[in-house]
Parts: C-alpha cells; sequence; structure tokens
C-alpha cells in the first residue's frame, strides 16, 4: 500500500506522515515547509515534496494589518488556497494508491487522484465550519461581540471536497455529528483521535503548595468558552485556588468581557512552547477546556498524559477520550453552573482527584500516544484498498460471466 498525504500548515498532519512512515506505507508528504521541517518529524526527504513559496505566501497573509479592508484580505487568503491547490494537483504521484488532502486545500487534488484510480481522503481537523459559524453567530449576539467567522468559500469548498472524496476522515464524534447534519454521509465519515507525544508529556511530581490550580491552555477568545470559565471561577469564590489562562492576549473587545471577572487568583501566563507545557500543568490540580466548538483540542490528551484531570464540554472533539467520572467530566456548552459543580467535586475532594489523576496518565499512556493513532488508520486504510479490490474483482467477474452468455 502506498499513502500520499498532505497539508498547508502544519496541524495534525506531520504526526500522522510520521506515523504512515513508521508503518511502511507513506510514499509521499507534500507541504509547504522545507525539508529541514519534515526532517524533525524523522520522515525521509526522498519521500518529501516541499511547496515552499506556497508556504511563504500563506503565512505573509497572517501579518496583513487590521486596517487593510476585511474584504480584500479574505480575497487575497481565498487566491493563496486556491494557488496551493492547484500546485497540489499537479504533485499527486500516479502511482499511490491513497491520497489524504487536508480540507480547503485539496479539491483540485482530489480530482487528480480520482483520476488515477487512487482512493481519496479529506481529513477535516474541525467540526463541520458551518456549525462552527452558527455557534458563533449567536456568541456574538448573546455578549455583543464581533466574531472571527470563516468565509462562506472555504464553506462550500469543504462541502464541494467532502462530497467529491471517497472518504471524509475527522478527529471525534462531535465533529463527525456535524457532518452528518450538513448532508454528509455517515458511512463515508472515519473517526480517529489525535495522539499525544509522550516524551514530552508525562507526569511530574506536583510540590505541594496547597492551591488548587485550574490550567486552561488555548486561545483567548470566545469559542473556547474562556469568558464562561471565567465566570464559574469568579462565582465559586475558593479559598486558595488559582486560574491560570495559557495563550496570547486576547483581542480588546473581548477582553473588556473577560476582565469582568478578573481577579488577583487569575493569571494570564501568555505562550509557552509545546515542550515547556509539561511544566505548567505539573503545576496544576485540573485542565479545563470549555469550548463552544473544538474538532479535537490536542491539549487534553497533554494534560492528560501529565496527571491532570480534565473537564471539557460536549463539543471538544477530546470528550470522546474521556470516561465520565473516571479521568475527567464533560458538561454541556456555556453551563456555567456545572463546570462550577465539576470544579467543586475535585477541589473538595482531594482523594477523587488523586484517583482521576492516575486513571487519566494510565489512560494516555496506554492508549492515546501517536502510535496508537497510526496503527488505527493504516488498519483502516488497509481495509479500504482491500474492499476496493474485492469490488473490482467482483467486477471483473461479472464481466466475463456477462461476455460468456454472448
Amino acid at each position: 500500500m502506498r499513502v500520499t498525504t498532505s497539508c498547508s500548515g502544519r496541524f495534525h498532519i506531520f504526526d500522522q506522515a510520521r506515523q504512515l512512515h513508521r508503518l511502511g506505507v507513506l510514499h509521499r508528504f507534500i507541504n509547504d515547509y522545507p525539508k529541514w521541517m519534515t526532517r524533525r518529524w524523522g520522515i525521509p526527504d526522498n519521500k518529501v515534496i516541499s511547496l515552499v513559496a506556497n508556504g511563504v505566501l500563506a503565512r505573509a497573509t497572517r501579518w496583513f494589518p487590521d486596517s487593510w479592508s476585511p474584504a480584500f484580505k479574505n480575497g487575497v487568503v481565498d487566491r493563496v488556497h486556491d494557488l496551493f491547490s492547484r500546485r497540489l494537483a499537479g504533485f499527486v504521484p500516479p502511482d499511490s494508491d491513497v491520497f489524504i488532502g487536508l480540507s480547503s486545500f485539496c479539491l483540485q487534488a482530489i480530482e487528480r487522484a480520482k483520476g488515477y484510480g487512487q482512493v481519496t481522503i479529506v481529513d477535516h481537523g474541525s467540526l463541520h465550519q458551518r456549525t462552527e459559524r452558527h455557534l458563533l453567530e449567536e456568541e456574538g449576539r448573546l455578549h455583543n461581540l464581533p466574531m472571527d467567522l470563516a468565509p462562506e468559500w472555504i464553506i462550500e469548498k469543504e462541502d464541494l471536497e467532502f462530497h467529491a472524496a471517497d472518504r471524509v476522515m475527522v478527529l471525534s464524534q462531535a465533529a463527525k455529528r456535524s457532518l452528518i447534519e450538513e448532508g454528509i454521509g455517515a458511512e463515508k465519515i472515519f473517526v480517529n483521535p489525535c495522539g499525544v507525544e509522550l516524551s514530552w508529556f508525562s507526569p511530574v511530581e506536583k510540590k505541594e503548595d496547597e492551591i488548587f490550580r485550574i490550567i486552561y491552555c488555548g486561545n483567548l477568545g470566545p469559542r473556547k468558552g474562556v469568558h464562561y470559565l471565567l465566570q464559574a471561577f469568579s462565582e465559586l469564590k475558593l479559598d486558595s485556588a488559582e486560574l491560570w489562562l495559557i495563550g496570547s492576549a486576547p483581542d480588546p473587545s473581548f477582553g473588556r468581557l473577560i476582565a469582568q471577572h478578573g481577579s488577583e487568583k487569575v493569571r494570564f501566563l501568555g505562550t509557552f512552547p509545546q515542550n515547556e507545557l509539561r511544566q505548567i500543568y505539573a503545576k496544576g490540580s485540573v485542565f479545563v477546556l470549555p469550548s463552544l466548538a473544538d474538532g479535537f483540542g490536542m491539549v487534553v490528551p497533554q494534560a492528560m498524559a501529565c496527571g491532570l484531570p480534565v473537564i471539557v464540554t460536549r463539543n471538544v472533539g477530546a470528550a470522546d477520550i474521556v470516561t465520565e467520572g473516571v479521568d475527567g467530566y464533560i458538561v454541556p456548552i456555556r453551563d456555567v453552573s456545572a463546570l462550577k459543580e465539576k470544579i467543586r467535586i475535585l477541589y473538595e475532594q482531594p482523594v477523587v482527584r488523586q484517583q482521576m489523576s492516575l486513571a487519566a496518565s494510565k489512560k494516555a499512556r496506554n492508549h492515546l500516544g501517536w502510535e496508537a493513532y497510526g496503527d488505527r488508520l493504516v488498519a483502516w486504510l488497509g481495509g479500504l484498498i482491500s474492499g476496493r479490490a474485492s469490488e473490482s474483482n467482483e467486477a471483473g467477474r461479472r464481466t466475463e460471466k456477462t461476455g460468456s452468455l454472448h
């Protein structure tokens, strides 16, 4: 089996390519980074096609000044996406068995790969973007906030990709449900949760300082539901407790909302490299990700691997890896009362917290590594190839039988 995978940007696809290589099925990895970057993932240069110029263009769009017209910026991003998609199509190897493309970047490549007779797969990392858009529009109305919404052209392009491809791969059941609600057949959707880099994330003995710390890590924006976590923490009024928020500074409009619940017990720590987060998690008591929409939330298995019980909403894809009451809790979105209830349990019952901590780290160690992700992926791909071969053989037999009748 020969598998070609591709992406603009990095996301989880670099880890996917590494796993495909580990299992001996990676044919080509097409991306827009220089090869020194893919070497860091242990991928040989002869398996990599680097569209570096496209990557430079894509990353340049992130530096557009806020003073520029949103319509103009949106149009440029559209063209940059389309340019990568068109160039990618020209580099699809004709001798692959499977082509995997990252959503919104692969429509033309899917068409080319299908012409070669390959199994085509769209890898989609979030909920359906129309679902996210509706949630965020609603949130904007609730709090009178301007919202950063996915442009309609991305939603339309991804829909074309979902329908054109043989299969769609997502990271969670929440993402699968959102795609089904938008008309994608359940039978063509494969769910494979992200892994965690266990060499970076593992338990560290916590120095007892008797502070109950709630850790949040992610973008400090309304999509992540940080304001609901701040409200819950503010209303709980816990003694000897702190809330640590890891992430870049919020935009001014959202900053004014979260400032309503600020206090000396809330610490904004800024951003950290991935390999430094372990030391932050080691100081925590519980990890909370209260997102309104999150295709997965890779910080959740990271925190679990470091021995933190987790609290997530139903719209966080990583809810799939949480066992309710064993290694964490799952609550509805926007439910401040539910957040308060689960935080209070872990605050008031240290024995329960310790049990859940051990269960979280054990689950991560045994089931949540990238190797498990890769094993599931390659087993599924093998089944698709075998199924297609069986269909082809059956079609051939029918043709022979029909021919013999004449």
